[in-house]
């Protein structure tokens, strides 16, 4: 995935809009919004090896675009919009229904983690999310697999703690829905190979 290495900006990004929406069509303009509403909730905001959230974001969009060829633009909104609601106190499903519809808020609904409060650990938390997967539509998972993909290629930057149990994760509760949606199921196991590439001794 060359095109994740590439120096990426917001007409680099547009550009490959542009060539399947007019930048007049509504289309190109609710991913314009999208785009500008992603970067303005993280805006400060990075992750552990030093790049700005947003340029995740981005990625996940991009592997969206470039490499499953999806152009449905509802999906690529999502893609942008996938942790605003999670993560930004300023943002809620409604919202996300107000501004961008009710598919693009269904899809941002399934991608949410339910708030921490609702639950008495993480690990319970986590055991409710991944455990609705089995319900899911198949456009979260595009998103999903996308994003855990790029999680897992730049997890060379999270502690070791937080390394083995995104493999564990992974291992448990995403490759298996990527071989039955045959999305990603290769460049998955992939990056889970690398990491634990990473992980070992040197000899």
């Amino acid at each position: 995935m060359t095109f994740l290495k590439a120096a990426e900006n917001r007409d680099s990004f547009f550009r490959r809009i542009a060539r399947f929406f007019p930048p007049l069509d509504h289309r190109y303009k609710l991913i314009e919004r999208a785009y500008n509403d992603a970067k303005d909730a993280f805006r400060e905001i990075y992750r552990e090896d030093g790049t700005r959230y947003f340029e995740h974001l981005r990625a996940v969009a991009l592997i969206l675009i470039e490499y499953l060829r999806v152009k449905d633009y509802r999906l690529i909104v999502a893609a942008l919009l996938h942790d605003i609601v999670e993560d930004s106190s300023y943002w809620t499903i409604d919202r996300v229904r107000a501004e961008y519809g009710d598919e693009v808020a269904l899809l941002v609904a399934w991608l949410t983690k339910p708030s921490k409060e609702e639950f008495e650990s993480k690990e319970a938390r986590d055991e409710m999310y991944h455990g609705r997967f089995r319900f899911a539509p198949r456009d979260f998972f595009l998103i999903k697999l996308a994003d855990r993909l790029h999680n897992i290629i730049s997890l060379w930057a999270c502690n070791a703690e937080k390394r083995a149990r995104k493999i564990a994760e992974t291992s448990a509760y995403y490759l298996p829905y990527a071989e039955e949606h045959l999305i990603l199921y290769h460049e998955l196991l992939e990056a889970l190979e690398s990491v634990k590439k990473f992980e070992q001794p040197a000899p």
